[in-house]
């Protein structure tokens, strides 16, 4: 991936909409050159997908909460897994620090999110429960959430 590939990269992640004409005429290229290189970063994996990116608030879900859970050690990508699979999950990831899963969950509002706990991940084998098993921080206010890469020299 040399620096065209970045510039790409980087106007397509603002606005995955520039059509490829105009990208072009930003960097000095052709369209053409600018359509064989995201072809190939597709094919290559670089680019995973084009997709909207949505306010929750904006469309229902003004409750959002980051989750942390402490898990069976054998059931960690098990349990992650099928966590994945529910449509509150924004974000689930397996961490090294002090839980072994870490969850962003969107809801309608607190008891909403709080019967998500209750009645889906708490039932999940291997999910432990008690004080400090599950730890439940709440947004006041988000600085960023967005998944741009900005390449450094």
């Amino acid at each position: 991936m040399d620096e065209l590939d970045k510039k790409i990269l980087e106007i397509l992640q603002d606005d995955d909409k520039t059509p490829y004409y105009e990208i072009g005429k930003m960097l000095g290229v052709g369209s053409t050159t600018v359509h064989s290189r995201v072809k190939k970063m597709v094919e290559k994996g670089i680019i995973v997908k084009f997709a909207a990116v949505v306010d929750p608030k904006k469309v229902g879900f003004p409750a959002c909460k980051m989750i942390g859970l402490t898990v069976q050690p054998d059931k960690i990508e098990e349990v992650a897994e099928k966590i994945a699979k529910y449509p509150e999950v924004t974000m689930i990831g397996t961490t090294g620090g002090d839980h072994d899963i870490v969850m962003e969950v969107i809801g309608t509002d607190e008891r909403a999110i709080g019967r998500f706990i209750n009645e889906k991940v708490k039932t999940i084998e291997g999910v432990k429960s008690g004080i400090g098993m599950i730890h439940v921080s709440t947004f006041t206010e988000v600085y960023k959430h967005n998944p741009k890469i900005t390449f450094m020299d």
